[in-house]
């Protein structure tokens, strides 16, 4: 075979080769994408209900010491005020990381 035969053959076979590497890679990226896509999509799904869950929760202590305490707007109060408070001390915080004299 002559030299320039070899060298149209590598070629050929060095395209062909890409080809299906190419297809390779593509039908990987597919896959891992799927993956990643059914993965978040159960993440979103389980922070989702645990939110509801814990909302549900926080309504029927509220209930409960409502029933407690005989006044459902004090028992309301009781219930927020550990979320204001968080509310407060990140407030502050916040402050704290946004002074310019720093």
């Amino acid at each position: 075979m002559s030299t320039i035969r070899l060298v149209v053959e590598a070629v050929r076979l060095a395209s062909s080769l890409a080809v299906k590497e190419i297809t390779l890679f593509s039908d990987e990226a597919d896959r891992i994408a799927r993956v990643v896509s059914g993965w978040a999509l159960w993440g979103g799904a389980i922070v989702l209900l645990a939110c509801v869950s814990g909302f549900l929760l926080l309504m029927a202590l509220v209930k409960g010491l409502a029933a407690l305490i005989g006044s459902e707007a004090i028992a309301a109060v009781i219930g927020a005020s550990p979320f204001a408070v968080a509310a407060a001390m990140l407030t502050a915080w916040g402050w704290r990381k946004m002074d310019v004299r720093r």
